[in-house]
């Protein structure tokens, strides 16, 4: 891996390169997932609740011609402001060193290395036509790790050892019930209901940003980026009808903000958890890092992409 390379100590606490770079890897993971609806599992939902309550087709092309041009910014901005804020520290001259010297050692590649992308890239076939084959993504996931376990890829005791993994899959999975809850309770009804009252003397244009901004910072309370769109993505929709706004601009900030919100806390989605995990960033600095991301993603999507939407015609 690239942190191996550098010879960063995996057990060595707080460090700024290493930080920076699970930093990096966490935010480009989210903004990936917001460029396509097959990105997460919740992109299909937002495009479908947009349709049940706008009346609105918003498929795989409108999502990738309105997330195109503020998603490639962001991805080109933020890491410069990440490492802005981290103050990595790289020896280049050791690092090309280590690349040449591993270049050299990898040989051919092996029969566990060619099922392994054999499986991964099924999964993926699996993961993007979930909705044709009704797979569930974490069935996929099951499946692909006893495929590579009867290949011998992996060992039950590579398993069982990876206790990050599951430390990660317990207090992720009672987050997740909290968050079923909070929609089974009719807390996000009510939430719904109070931003459309609280918002009907506003202009469209300003309730639209209202409640993405509202949509973006609610994720505070979530710990799983499908729960949030589960549980928020309808009512939003629903006080957007209400008040006028405009259906596709409204669909591509929530679509938008749905995989994006995931920066602000170290446990938003499994991939970010993980990242957290490797402890070269402290929980409180990775909220204030996700805080200072949040302000960019937000000033680029209200500034850039809205003047991209324009020109689309979709306000």
């Amino acid at each position: 891996s690239v942190i191996a390379s550098l010879d960063i100590d995996t057990d060595g606490g707080e460090n700024p390169t290493g930080g920076f770079l699970v930093m990096v890897a966490s935010t480009a993971n989210l903004l990936s997932s917001s460029l396509f609806i097959t990105g997460m599992a919740g992109n299909p939902i937002v495009a479908s609740k947009a349709t049940s309550i706008f009346g609105i087709e918003f498929g795989f092309s409108d999502w990738v011609v309105g997330a195109s041009v503020p998603t490639l910014l962001l991805l080109c901005i933020l890491p410069p402001a990440l490492r802005l804020f981290l103050r990595p520290r790289v020896n280049y001259t050791q690092l090309s060193r280590e690349i040449r010297r591993q270049h050299l050692e990898m040989g051919q590649v092996s029969s566990n290395e060619l099922k392994l992308c054999g499986t991964l890239l099924t999964c993926l076939v699996l993961w993007v036509g979930s909705p044709y084959f009704g797979i569930d993504a974490t069935v996929v996931a099951y499946m692909a790790i006893v495929v590579l376990t009867l290949l011998d890829v992996l060992t039950w005791d590579d398993i069982v050892k990876n206790y990050k993994a599951w430390d990660t899959f317990f207090w992720l999975a009672s987050f997740i019930t909290l968050a079923e809850q909070l929609s089974a309770l009719g807390v996000t009804d009510w939430i719904g209901n109070s931003l459309s009252q609280s918002l009907h003397e506003s202009s469209p244009l300003v309730c639209t940003l209202t409640l993405a901004l509202a949509y973006f910072f609610s994720m505070y309370l979530f710990s799983s980026i499908s729960s949030h769109v589960v549980a928020f993505a309808g009512p939003f929709f629903a006080a957007g009808n209400i008040l006028g706004c405009p259906p596709k601009l409204l669909t591509i900030l929530i679509a938008l903000f749905s995989s994006m919100a995931g920066v602000l806390t170290p446990f938003s989605t499994g991939s970010v958890a993980i990242y957290a995990s490797c402890g070269y960033i402290s929980q409180p600095r990775w909220f204030l890092l996700g805080l200072l991301s949040a302000v960019v993603i937000i000033g680029i999507t209200f500034s850039v992409g809205m003047l991209w939407w324009k020109i689309l015609g979709w306000y």
